[in-house]
């Protein structure tokens, strides 16, 4: 069996798919993130004040120790930059909609540039607001209460709010068009990449544990672990699908479409995918190690892996399957220190990562290899 490997990035041929339509969907879905992210996760000062006052004195000093200093005037200005080249943008692209001909032409040009103002001060002011101590403080953070880890997660989802509105009034196609080229969403094909995913992660932390290789030890403690299983399971995949949504499929679709070629788009996206975990503690402590580059293929491997998913199934279930299944496995069963879900899980692992990629590389090739041969024609 043959299958229909190319359907899905097909679906882009439909509706509006000029570079300019990408462009400005990408760009409202970073400011929906943000905004998401200010909003949803605003008590979490409140929260963390009552979970303990000592952490939370130790935040403040941290997030007021990034807002002064050497940093101050850069962060101003990047500050001032992205706001005001935002709201222009906004206007002219507002603008541009509205009106016709050379009018509408200028409207959209000066959009343009307001839009890579825009970005390019957000990619300066993330470095400038993530400073090392808040970066360590983090994972104390979100484990200081399930209800904070709750609320992060929650705030995922919004950044899907301009992709799912674009989808539908700018690129004028279905949104079910950026989930699968099946003619429903297969949810039995994500629940199967999850399961598959679980086992194939738990026979290799057994493996590991028995051999030595990577030995884990008991972190059980009910009342924190039910707490957080729950919030892992209910929650996490709504974060897990919302990474798969925008990058395996928004913008596998966009890049796909403008450059003709799939396995460009799948470096392209995993390289994006790879840099946004840039500021995981793990990523700080494979640079203080030196073993940043190793560290950081681990993501770019996952990113790949998960874009195999959807090019052999023609849509995202599996990949949201897998990777819904890959952090909840981290979550609830076997997590390490500095991971990025700093959750009580059941067992707690060591960190090494020459033998932590090795074993990336078998186990989630082993599950793209059992996804692929229990893979069915498209319907």
């Amino acid at each position: 069996m043959r299958p229909e490997t190319d359907a899905y990035f097909k679906l882009t041929q439909d509706g509006e798919s000029s570079w300019w339509s990408w462009g400005i969907v990408f760009w409202f879905t970073i400011l929906g993130w943000l905004a998401a992210q200010l909003i949803i996760t605003g008590p979490v000062g409140p929260i963390l004040e009552s979970a303990d006052s000592k952490l939370s004195k130790q935040m403040m000093d941290a997030s007021i120790a990034a807002f002064t200093g050497e940093n101050a005037k850069a962060l101003a200005i990047s500050s001032v930059a992205f706001f005001l080249s935002t709201i222009l943008g906004i206007f002219f692209w507002i603008a541009n909609r509205t009106t016709k001909n050379t009018v509408k032409r200028v409207f959209g040009t000066l959009c343009g540039l307001m839009v890579v103002v825009s970005l390019v001060s957000f990619a300066k002011l993330i470095p400038l607001m993530s400073s090392p101590e808040l970066t360590e403080l983090n994972p104390k953070i979100v484990s200081a209460s399930p209800w904070i880890f709750m609320l992060i997660l929650l705030s995922f989802p919004g950044a899907l709010v301009a992709p799912y509105l674009g989808q539908k009034f700018i690129h004028n196609r279905s949104i079910k068009s950026l989930h699968t080229a099946a003619s429903k969403i297969r949810w039995g094909r994500g629940l199967q990449a999850f399961l598959v995913t679980w086992i194939v992660l738990g026979s290799f932390t057994a493996v590991g544990h028995f051999t030595g290789l990577s030995p884990v030890k008991s972190n059980f403690g009910a009342a924190q672990f039910i707490s957080y299983s729950l919030v892992c399971i209910l929650f996490l995949p709504l974060q897990s699908g919302t990474e798969e949504i925008i990058f395996r499929g928004y913008l596998n679709q966009g890049f796909n479409h403008l450059l003709k070629n799939k396995w460009v788009t799948f470096v392209i996206t995993s390289l994006m995918f790879m840099a946004m975990h840039l500021a995981n503690p793990e990523a700080l402590a494979g640079k203080e190690s030196g073993l940043l580059a190793l560290t950081m293929s681990s993501y770019f491997l996952f990113g790949f892996i998960a874009c195999l998913m959807v090019w052999m199934d023609n849509g995202l279930e599996s990949a949201i399957g897998f990777h819904a299944a890959n952090n909840t496995f981290a979550g609830i069963f076997v997590n390490y220190e500095g991971s990025v879900i700093p959750t009580p899980s059941l067992f707690m692992a060591s960190s090494n990562p020459k033998i932590d990629v090795f074993v990336s590389i078998i186990s989630l090739s082993l599950i793209a290899v059992v996804m692929w041969k229990t893979r069915k024609p498209l319907s």
